[in-house]
C-alpha cells in the first residue's frame, strides 16, 4: 500500500470534505513501517496531526507503560488522556475524532490518531519561555483527577510506578550478567534509582503528567503561555518524576543538531533551573516526600531509558555511535543529577512553607 491509497483511507475516517482535495504532508515515517505522521489541511478547516499505526505493530518501548501493552491499548490510552486535559480547560493538542465519534480510527491494517496543531514558535529557549514551561508543567500536575463514579478518566503514563518500575528493573536484571564492566556503575545507579522510585511511591501524590517535558516540546502560544506537544508519553503517573525529567531537560535548546552528541550533554545551569521552578512552584508545591525523592526523579529518565538502551545492547543488535551517544547522555545525566535536585531545591518549596524562608534555610546549610 502506498501514502496515496492510506492518505486516501485517513480522509474518509475524519471525513474532510472540501472543493479541492486537501494539502497533505508527511511528516516522519513511512507506510512501509508500522507508522507514519501526516499534516492535513483542507479549505477552511483547522489543520491537523494523524499519526497511523498498524495494529500488528508494537509500541515503542519508551511510550508503552509495559512490554504487554497493544498499539490499541496505548492509543486509547494517549486519546483519553487528551479528551479528559480538553474537559478539564487545559491547554493542550484536542483530540479529533473519526467519523463514528471515536477518539482512535481504524482504517484496514491502520489505528489512527488526530490531534489538532498547535500554532506558535518552539521555546529557544528564553529565561521567561522556562518560566512558563514551568508553569505549564506545573498546571498539568495539579489538574483534579475524576473520582469514583465520575465518568471516564485518562490514560496511564508510559512511567506509571506500577508498570514502569518492573519492567525498567526486568530489563535491567536480565541483562545483568552481560554488562561490561564500564557499564556497570550505570547498571548499579539505574537499579538503585527504580528501587528508590517503588519504596516511595506509595507516598507520592498522583496526577497528570506529560513524560517528555523539555523545550522542544513547548510552544509558545500567548504572551504569557507555553503549550505542551508531543503526548505519546502522558497520562497519570508521578509529577515529581516529570518534573525531575524537565529540571535536566531544560538545559537543552530546541533544535540542536543530532549529529553532534555532545550538544546534548547538560552542564548545570542555575538560571535556567530558577526559571523552571519557579514557575513550577508558583502553581504547585511539593509534597515533603517528592522533595525527598528529587534527586532520584532527576536521574528516573535516565534509568528508564538506560534499561531499554542496554536491553537492545546487549540482547538486540543496537550498537555503533548511535549508542556510544545515548550512553555518554545517561553518564552525563546521572553524573549531573545530584547538583540539578540541588539546584532546583530552593525554588521548590514544600506544601505550606513559604519559598523566601526555604531558600534563605538551605542557603545556610
Amino acid at each position: 500500500m502506498n501514502d496515496a491509497a492510506v492518505v486516501g483511507r485517513l480522509i474518509r475516517e475524519y471525513h474532510l470534505r472540501s472543493p479541492r482535495p486537501p494539502r497533505v504532508r508527511r511528516l516522519h515515517g513511512s507506510v512501509r513501517g508500522t507508522s507514519v505522521t501526516y499534516h492535513v489541511q483542507g479549505d477552511g478547516q483547522a489543520p491537523y496531526i494523524v499519526r497511523a499505526f498498524r495494529a500488528d505493530g508494537s509500541v515503542i518501548a519508551q511510550f508503552g507503560d509495559s512490554a504487554a501493552e497493544t498499539v490499541v491499548d496505548w492509543l486509547v490510552s494517549r486519546a483519553s488522556t487528551l479528551r479528559f486535559l480538553e474537559e478539564s480547560g487545559y491547554a493542550a493538542p484536542r483530540p479529533v475524532r473519526v467519523r463514528s465519534g471515536e477518539l482512535v480510527g481504524e482504517t484496514g491494517p491502520w489505528l489512527t490518531w488526530a490531534t489538532t496543531v498547535v500554532d506558535g514558535p518552539v521555546l529557544a529557549p528564553s529565561q521567561d519561555q522556562l518560566r512558563m514551561l514551568g508553569g505549564a508543567l506545573g498546571r498539568l500536575h495539579s489538574v483534579l483527577l475524576p473520582g469514583p463514579g465520575q465518568g471516564p478518566g485518562p490514560g496511564r503514563a508510559a512511567w506509571h510506578p506500577e508498570a514502569a518500575v518492573p519492567v525498567t528493573l526486568t530489563r535491567l536484571a536480565k541483562v545483568a550478567p552481560l554488562i561490561p564492566a564500564d557499564w556497570r556503575p550505570m547498571h548499579a545507579a539505574f537499579v538503585a534509582t527504580a528501587q528508590a522510585v517503588r519504596a516511595a511511591a506509595g507516598t507520592l501524590p498522583r496526577g497528570l503528567v506529560h513524560g517528555d517535558a523539555w523545550p522542544g516540546n513547548g510552544v509558545q502560544t500567548g504572551a504569557n503561555e507555553v503549550t505542551l506537544t508531543d503526548w505519546e508519553a502522558a497520562g497519570l503517573g508521578l509529577p515529581v518524576l516529570d518534573l525531575g525529567y524537565c529540571l535536566a531537560e531544560c538545559h537543552l535548546d530546541s533544535g540542536l543538531p543530532p549529529d553532534q552528541p555532545e550538544a546534548w550533554l547538560v552542564q548545570p545551569d542555575e538560571e535556567r533551573i530558577a526559571a523552571v521552578t519557579d514557575g513550577y512552584s508558583a502553581v504547585r508545591d511539593l509534597s515533603a516526600a517528592e522533595r525527598d525523592l528529587l534527586p532520584e526523579a532527576v536521574r528516573f529518565g535516565a534509568a528508564f531509558a538506560g534499561a531499554i538502551h542496554f536491553e537492545a545492547a546487549l540482547t538486540g543488535d543496537a550498537g555503533g555511535p548511535s549508542m556510544d551517544a545515548r550512553l555518554a547522555r545517561l553518564r552525563n545525566r546521572l553524573a549531573v543529577s545530584d547538583t540539578v535536585a540541588q539546584l532546583a531545591r530552593p525554588h521548590l518549596p514544600a506544601a505550606g512553607l513559604a519559598r523566601t524562608t526555604e531558600a534563605q534555610d538551605e542557603g545556610t546549610q
